[in-house]
């Protein structure tokens, strides 16, 4: 009898033993089949949807220890891009705890940045070296910085040490083009911050991912070209896109193409576009193509705004057609299949004479707004003679355009998005403090089916730095939700303590994003974020990012006791504060500067 007891034991053991073996070949093919996209959750609910993190058993999320000295060890032939990638860690992480980094390789963390040609380009791979050694490799300079950007977005810092990043695998971005538009004008801040804070926040982009900078040069705010204020931009231009290709990005400038100088000959000037909706938009100097000599101002004036940026040498333009552009008369209209298109086509040749390989991107904004046939006539004019045009840029104020998504995008071209980040629902921009806008941001995405190569943001400050992150972390992975990106924000921007109740927060505001219908949640989200300021570190109370979502709550508040006047101390002191963070002292007439109240 007990023969046969030890008997059946030993066999169970054995078809135990081969059944687990059978469930773990399956976990397994599982596993692969779904292309390595398996998330590894650093912090509950926050890192859920990190995309290619190879499922690993034997670690833990909290494997990782606190850490007082760190390493950071460079190739022996590291380029510019790895240099300055490893300056920006080491910035990160001093700015956010008392860890300090030192060049002696017995530190308590040792951070190995290096590339790898196996990698495909502008990916990364986090793994674990010998002796406690974390690695990031990228497949190229530009993917070791956006591993780095994984690395910090996923590491805890506390106010004496931080806890380094246990995320470990490797992450492609599906975007091919992560862009963002710094609209260079009205004195925003873009161009009255100091060159060094925009050099800084170029630094913060490039770890979300972001490739591509776009800034303009505003002709209708000068002159001309000896103007004493546009060469001063022209500089600081020269200054932001140097910054930006420091962090691998490639940069361009985004213009009207038929704006000219406050100069211009009256006789050169178009003749108004029709704008029933008042959404083209109009500063005044706009010329004329179909004109012979407007037209050879135009070429004229194209080829020396090249000339500017020899130095730094563009990699893209972007053309708009609207907002402001365009021109009405019977030669030219429909603005968007006629005169726009054949004019780009003219400048394109500009720029490619002066750049080869230039990108050219047309954008598509405002176009049939209301409908003139500008899209069908665009596609017309593109399907006629050689290819001259790279991408197809596309956004409205409200929805997505139809017309790409329905009829296919003309010339057979990649599509992206124009996000309106900065102007949308608000005026004046950005004058009550950071606008989130998770669930608009959202909808956008999941109206383009994924059809989109990424876009270009519209940017005009520090503001709407959580929907930058946003429309970044949907550029690299689509099927990302803008609710998770947000927590690994707050886990990063302020604390893994702080992630439930800053993104309640965050949903609120959104809700009451239109100024004349705050509701009583105002109250609830400003107690939360006093809530949630006793678990952060004096580095972060001190920091902008927190500021101007503390003074939102603090505003959105006051706003709900006043029925929606602005009035008394606690607003005046709070837009006063917002000035001095956006550097809008001395802001143009352009609704950038928050409130004033006396």
């Amino acid at each position: 009898m007990r023969k046969i007891k030890i008997g059946t034991i030993v066999l169970f053991l054995i078809c135990y033993a081969v059944l687990n073996a059978q469930v773990n070949k399956s976990v397994k093919q599982t596993v692969e089949k779904k292309e390595n996209e398996v998330a590894i959750n650093y912090f509950s609910k926050i890192h859920s949807d990190i995309i290619n993190a190879k499922l690993q058993v034997n670690k833990l999320p909290w494997a990782a220890a606190q850490v007082n000295s760190v390493c950071i060890i460079l190739p022996s032939n590291a380029g510019m891009l790895t240099k300055h990638s490893s300056q920006v860690l080491a910035r990160q992480i001093k700015s956010r705890c008392n860890a300090i980094i030192v060049s002696d390789r017995t530190a308590e963390l040792r951070i190995e940045l290096s590339t790898d040609k196996g990698i495909a380009a502008e990916s990364f791979r986090i793994d674990d070296g010998a002796d406690g050694t974390i690695r990031i490799i990228g497949g190229d300079e530009r993917g070791l910085i956006y591993g780095i950007g994984k690395f910090l977005h996923t590491s805890r810092f506390d106010q004496s040490s931080f806890m380094p990043s246990s995320w470990r695998g490797t992450s492609t971005p599906e975007g091919k083009v992560r862009g963002m538009y710094f609209a260079t004008h009205f004195n925003n801040f873009y161009e009255a911050a100091p060159i060094g804070e925009v050099q800084e926040y170029l630094d913060d982009l490039a770890l979300w991912g972001i490739n591509y900078l776009l800034v303009t040069f505003p002709r209708w705010q000068f002159t001309g070209f000896n103007d004493s204020a546009a060469q001063h931009l022209f500089v600081y231009l020269r200054k932001i896109m140097s910054a930006a290709k420091l962090n691998g990005m490639k940069v361009g400038i985004g213009v009207s193409s038929n704006d000219g100088f406050k100069s211009t000959p009256k006789e050169f000037l178009r003749v108004p576009v029709p704008d029933p909706l008042k959404r083209r938009g109009n500063f005044g100097v706009n010329l004329d193509p179909s004109n012979p000599r407007a037209h050879e101002m135009l070429m004229r004036d194209w080829a020396q705004l090249m000339d500017q940026f020899k130095d730094v040498r563009l990699d893209n333009i972007v053309f708009a057609p609207y907002d402001e552009g365009g021109c009405g008369c019977q030669k030219c209209w429909p603005w968007g299949a006629r005169g726009f298109p054949k004019l780009c086509h003219d400048l394109a040749k500009i720029s490619r004479g002066k750049f080869p390989g230039i990108e050219i991107v047309l954008s598509t904004w405002v176009f049939d707004t209301p409908p003139v046939g500008e899209w069908e006539g665009l596609a017309k004019f593109l399907n006629k003679g050689k290819p001259w045009v790279d991408y197809i840029l596309a956004g409205s104020h409200e929805d997505f355009p139809r017309y790409p998504l329905d009829h296919g995008v003309p010339g057979g071209l990649p599509l992206l998005n124009f996000p309106e980040i900065s102007m949308w629902g608000q005026d004046p921009w950005g004058g009550y403090g950071a606008n989130p806008l998770p669930g608009r941001l959202q909808r956008l995405w999941n109206e383009t089916d994924h059809k989109i190569s990424g876009g270009f943001p519209y940017s005009e400050g520090l503001y709407e730095d959580i929907n930058k992150v946003i429309c970044s972390q949907l550029y690299w992975n689509g099927h990302h939700s803008t609710d998770s990106i947000i927590r690994e924000y707050i886990a990063f921007e302020f604390s893994t303590e702080v992630v439930d109740e800053v993104a309640k927060v965050i949903g609120i505001l959104e809700s009451n994003h239109d100024r004349k219908h705050i509701g009583e949640s105002a109250i609830e989200a400003f107690s939360l974020i006093k809530q949630a300021e006793l678990k952060l570190t004096a580095q972060v109370l001190k920091s902008w990012r927190w500021r101007i979502l503390f003074l939102r709550t603090l505003i959105d508040r006051e706003m709900f006791l006043t029925k929606g006047e602005l009035k008394g101390e606690t607003l005046k002191k709070a837009f006063a504060e917002l000035t001095i963070l956006y550097h809008a002292e001395n802001s143009h007439s352009m609704p950038i500067h928050p409130p004033v109240i006396k």
